[in-house]
């Protein structure tokens, strides 16, 4: 039976997603591509200037899918009972597409000649050490929120359902898959090109790896949140329990977008640094 609820949520869903389809569809703005340059210290130039336009056009428009579909799955987790949004939900399905985004990133083209630049690029090339390590820290305290909840079910302070377990594994999946994305914007090849390029390439990465550390950990961490939540600790009333759930919800949130737009001045190869064409190999 086609019930209103349904029918409010259909509604819903048209006008968000043609909103989310103009938004996708725009062109990147001058704005935009400032704050991007701002942010990264970066000299935007008519050598990178497309690079970096594509690179936010990508950005956008997968982080738009991801957006639409976080809000589509919100909606349908809650109907046929009421028209609702889970803010979990919709970011977990924004960080999705901001995941997918980064592995369809526009890569540098080679030459007529395949060349690249031999260096190392370590991490903390792109971001500070802390920043790197959001991750793996994330990782660590899903892992021992799952050990208090175990010492709490034996000694009667909690008791825990399932899901604690299921949410465990959903916290320590996104922190590996993250690492992985991670791995793969770091190594990206980055073929000969001129410096401002390069330069252009390098801020990418850097950007790239901020927003991933800090969405991937906001999310790791509203893991643990639903990991406290499925322990039922005694001592706090389920009440109590979702109001800290929402202001702990809210703090992630902030502390995220804050750490994902800092600061952080890239390491930019010398020009004329040494290169590898393995044409001349072969």
């Amino acid at each position: 039976m086609f019930s209103p609820m349904l029918a409010i949520a259909l509604v819903v869903l048209l006008v968000v997603g043609g909103v989310l389809v103009g938004v996708a569809g725009e062109p990147v703005s001058r704005t935009r591509v400032e704050r991007f340059a701002r942010r990264e210290q970066l000299t935007i130039t008519p050598g990178n200037g497309d690079h970096v336009i594509r690179y936010l056009a990508t950005t956008r428009r997968w982080r738009v899918v991801g957006l639409g579909a976080g809000i589509a799955a919100s909606l349908l987790h809650y109907l046929p009972g009421e028209v609702r949004f889970d803010s979990s939900i919709v970011f977990a399905g924004w960080f999705a597409g901001a995941l997918v985004a980064e592995v369809r990133v526009d890569h540098l083209r080679h030459g007529a000649r395949r060349a690249a630049l031999v260096r190392a690029r370590r991490a903390t090339d792109y971001v500070s050490r802390a920043t790197w390590a959001l991750g793996l820290v994330s990782a660590v305290i899903a892992v021992l929120t799952a050990a208090a909840t175990l010492a709490g079910a034996a000694t009667g302070r909690a008791a825990p359902d399932g899901s604690a377990v299921a949410w465990l594994l959903i916290a320590v999946g996104i922190a590996v898959a993250v690492r992985l994305v991670q791995r793969r914007v770091l190594r990206r090849p980055q073929p000969l090109a001129p410096n401002d390029v390069i330069a252009a390439d390098d801020a990418i990465r850097s950007r790239a790896l901020h927003v991933l550390s800090a969405g991937g950990t906001a999310l790791v961490l509203l893991c643990v949140s639903a990991q406290v939540a499925a322990a039922h600790p005694v001592a706090v009333s389920s009440v109590d329990l979702s109001a800290l759930r929402g202001v702990f919800a809210v703090l992630v949130g902030v502390a995220g977008w804050l750490w994902a737009t800092g600061s952080f001045r890239t390491f930019t190869a010398p020009a004329g640094g040494r290169a590898i064409q393995p044409d001349a190999l072969r």
